[in-house]
Order: structure tokens, then sequence, then C-alpha cells
């Protein structure tokens, strides 16, 4: 019973989350669009919520720190373009090469945490 409310509780944030992020992306993608902005902005902008500290919310045993999906720029991108599940996809992350980039390298850089 407790797994289930548990499991429960963590499908409903992802799908908030989901929701609430996919809504905010068109104002997102303006301004990542317009200024360019650094690895860490993007990943705040785009991924924070649900991957705390390079963790993730919804699967807590497939962290981004560390995973397989960093081992080069075009399997990141074949991943992001093609999101599982509940991930949105954000256009313009995909699209613009300096943006991925930057938020590539800022992954790649997240260190595995006992959060994550």
């Amino acid at each position: 019973m407790f797994m289930a409310r548990h499991q429960l509780a963590v499908l409903l944030v992802v799908a908030v989350c989901s929701a609430f992020f996919t809504g905010m992306s068109a104002l997102a993608d303006q301004k990542t669009k317009k200024n360019g902005i650094t690895g860490k902005e993007c990943f705040d902008q785009y991924c924070a919520s649900c991957h705390v500290m390079g963790g993730n919310l919804a699967k807590p045993t497939k962290p981004i720190a560390g995973s397989a999906e960093l081992k080069s720029i075009a399997t990141f991108q074949k991943y992001l373009e093609n999101p599982p599940g509940h991930m949105p996809y954000f256009k313009t992350v995909v699209t613009d090469k300096k943006t991925l980039q930057k938020l590539y390298d800022y992954c790649r850089k997240l260190k595995k945490t006992q959060s994550a």
C-alpha cells in the first residue's frame, strides 16, 4: 500500500512538472533564442525541477549525473530529441547547437551525490 502511494505521488509530481514546464517552455524558448544562456542557466530553466542536483525525481535510480546518455553530444541530443515518459521536449535546446553544447558540458560536470 505504501509503495502504491509513493509511486502515485512520484507520478503526480512528474505530471505536474511536465505540464508546468511544457506551458512555460514557449517563454523560456524566447529567452534562449534571444540571449543565449549558460549551461547552468539552461539546466536551471529546463531541467532542474525534475533533476535536482543531477538526480531524477521520476526515476531516482537513473540520475543525470554519470548517465550513459552523456557519453557523447550525439547520444545526448538523440535522447533529448525523443525524451522518455513524461519528460518534455524542448525544441529550442535540441535545435540550437550552442545551447545544446552548453547544456551537455554542464551536465557532464554534474557529480553523483547521495541525493542524486
